[in-house]
């Protein structure tokens, strides 16, 4: 059975019996929001720099015939018919909260995710893991076309998936503490491994115009034996540059044992904020580093960002993975919850130690918030 519609189900039966307990005096709320979107998209989807990756078997890996890529090889790509108009209306999120009697607050939204506030902090059942809910300085992902790293991990592989608990302890002076826990996650990685007893913990400390945040969270793979068998199978065919070798070269993932760390923060001076932040995936198989520096400025009604990232995977194949994104973005009220946004970011990225390949993405947005 789908786990989202268990923890609804969940969620519900909680937040029923926390009605019924309740007394006439409790203040329960439901609130309800959801949003739209027109757009207009012009894109480079195609590489602008010739990339040598015409091997066949190595494209069929970037396809996705099961040997572990998760990507399109680079020379992969069909030309968009510029400009894309889209639409998109989103689902209706609700959330309902409340504060009992006896000051335990309880908080339910429809994604399952239920929390219980009191004077011993916060406890989040299917929340942020807590490198994710410490996090300062931005995600790092802007949105681009062609191939991506995918900007700063939220956690490992062992909350990526499953349930995951969360506890924020009160604010003292400032600083917020963050302790997750993922009792049972699926693994990513091609061969299926599993991951248990995950934690992780974050820290987030904010001083007048200055916000610093840090996480950290390890995993251990119950089945790193049989990704240290095809990690050995890799480095021993790499010689004689066989099919294993390149496609672990050309789309390898994050496999085995997983650390994530992760440190940001943002200054705020007037109607300008600067932001940065880094983390690092190390893990059997893979390493990755990304790194960000942001820029946001108000001038008149205009909100203005400007974004670098730039972003490395190395392989234990002895090659690497480099991405380097450049995102501009300006948006402006047009009254009522409707907003005009306009984005343009510039993807450069180099696949195994190839040539770097290009592409380029403009839009034109109108969200409709309700």
């Amino acid at each position: 059975m789908d786990k989202k519609i268990l923890l609804s189900g969940a969620a519900a039966l909680i937040m029923g019996a926390s009605l019924f307990a309740a007394p006439a005096s409790a203040n329960i709320t439901l609130s309800q929001s959801g949003e739209a979107t027109l757009s207009i998209l012009m894109s480079d989807h195609c590489n602008t720099n010739d990339v040598n990756l015409t091997d066949t078997a190595v494209a069929a890996v970037f396809a996705g015939d099961g040997h572990g890529a998760t990507a399109a090889h680079p020379d992969a790509c069909t030309d968009e018919e510029n400009p894309v108009w889209s639409t998109d209306v989103g689902a209706l999120e609700f959330e309902a909260s409340g504060t009992l009697a006896n000051g335990l607050g309880v908080t339910v939204k429809d994604n399952g995710e239920i929390s219980f506030d009191a004077s011993f902090g916060t406890l989040t059942f299917a929340g942020d893991p807590a490198i994710k809910a410490a996090r300062v300085g931005g995600a790092a992902d802007p949105d681009v076309v062609g191939w991506s790293l995918g900007g700063h991990a939220d956690g490992t592989s062992g909350s990526g998936a499953g349930m995951v608990v969360l506890y924020q302890a009160p604010s003292m002076g400032g600083m917020d503490l963050f302790v997750s826990y993922a009792p049972n996650s699926g693994g990513g990685d091609e061969v299926g491994d599993t991951f248990t007893d995950t934690i992780g913990f974050g820290a987030k400390l904010s001083l007048d115009a200055v916000t610093i945040g840090a996480g950290f969270e390890s995993a251990t793979n119950n089945g790193s034996a049989d990704c240290d068998t095809a990690l050995a199978l890799a480095d021993g065919d790499a010689a004689a540059g066989t099919f294993l070798a390149q496609a672990r070269e050309f789309g390898g993932a994050i496999c085995g044992d997983e650390t994530v760390m992760a440190f940001g923060a943002e200054f705020a001076a007037g109607d300008m904020t600067v932001s940065a932040g880094y983390s690092q995936i190390d893990s059997d198989q893979a390493d990755q580093t990304v790194m960000n520096l942001g820029l946001g400025m108000d001038v008149g009604a205009y909100s203005l960002t400007l974004d670098y990232v730039d972003a490395e995977r190395d392989y234990t194949t002895d090659v690497a993975d480099t991405q380097t994104i450049v995102a501009v973005g300006a948006s402006t009220p047009l009254g009522d919850g409707v907003d005009l946004g306009l984005s343009f970011s510039n993807n450069q990225m180099a696949v195994a130690g190839t040539d770097s390949h290009t592409n380029y993405r403009a839009e034109a947005k109108i969200t409709i918030t309700y």
